[in-house]
Formats: C-alpha cells, structure tokens, sequence
C-alpha cells in the first residue's frame, strides 16, 4: 500500500500540471479540467499502468475525458490564442488554426505546446509515425497558405 502512495504522490507531482493544461486546452474552463484531473487520476489510480506507459496513457485519458465533457456540454473548444513560431515567440493564429481539421489541431498541440516528437505523437493517438509527419507538414503549409492570403 505505501509503494502504492508514493506512486500516486509521484504522478501527481509529474504530471498533474500537464494534465491540467491539456485538459484546459481542450475545455477552456478551470472548473471543467479540475474535473477532468480528478477523473484522469481517479481512472489511472484504479489501474495498473507501466511506468513506460504513464505519461502517454495519461495524456491520452485526458484528451478523452476532455472530449467527453465537451460533448456533453455540445460545445466545441477553440484552440488557444497563439502557438510559437519557429524561435519560440507566441504567434496569435487562432482564427487560421480552426481552419484545420480536429485531428490537425491536436498534433499541432502537441507538437508546439508539449513539445513531443512524431513518434511520440503516433503512439499518443494510434497513428503511424509517417502519418503524423505528414498530417503536421499539410497543417503549416495551410497554415502559411492561410497567412499569405491574408497579408
């Protein structure tokens, strides 16, 4: 039981942050993601999950609650109001970013904001690497379509 603890303690501490932006990302209300945490730390305390596995299993619920809650609210979730540019610096692209499908929306998200690989974002969401690769090449060359037209 106390090995359990402390593995609860230590997930929290990791991950509790990036659940919670993840969450908030997707449902745009600190109330609704602090539900969604509860309901992500809640599913992985009733499971036994590889510590290999935590992060992206953690993540992956998230995405899922998240949508859950937005569903049933019958809501959709914008993106947020910026994402970094190649140098780093905020970019506000909101309105060109809900030109892109959900699926192209959330690799962007993951790739800019939390800074995971292709490979690490195949597995998050069950796509081949080389999918995701090319799904993120098609999103910035609409991306800078986007704002080439606009200029």
């Amino acid at each position: 039981m106390e090995k359990r603890n402390e593995t609860i303690r230590q997930v929290v501490e990791e991950y509790g942050d990036t659940i919670y932006r993840l969450a908030l990302h997707y449902v745009k209300s600190p109330a609704d993601a602090e539900d969604v945490v509860q309901e992500v730390l809640l599913a992985f305390f009733t499971r036994e999950i590889p510590e290999e596995r935590r992060k992206a299993w953690l993540l992956r619920v998230t995405v899922n609650k998240s949508l859950d809650v937005l569903r049933k609210q019958r809501k959709h979730a914008p993106l947020d109001e910026s994402i970094p540019d190649e140098r780093g610096e905020k970019t506000g692209l909101a309105e060109e970013l809900k030109e892109l499908s959900p699926l192209d929306r959330e690799i962007i998200y993951l790739f800019y904001f939390e800074g995971y690989t292709s490979k690490e974002i195949a597995r998050l969401l069950r796509k081949t690497d080389g999918a995701v690769r090319k799904r993120l090449e098609r999103a910035k060359k609409t991306l800078r379509q986007i704002l080439e037209n606009e200029s």
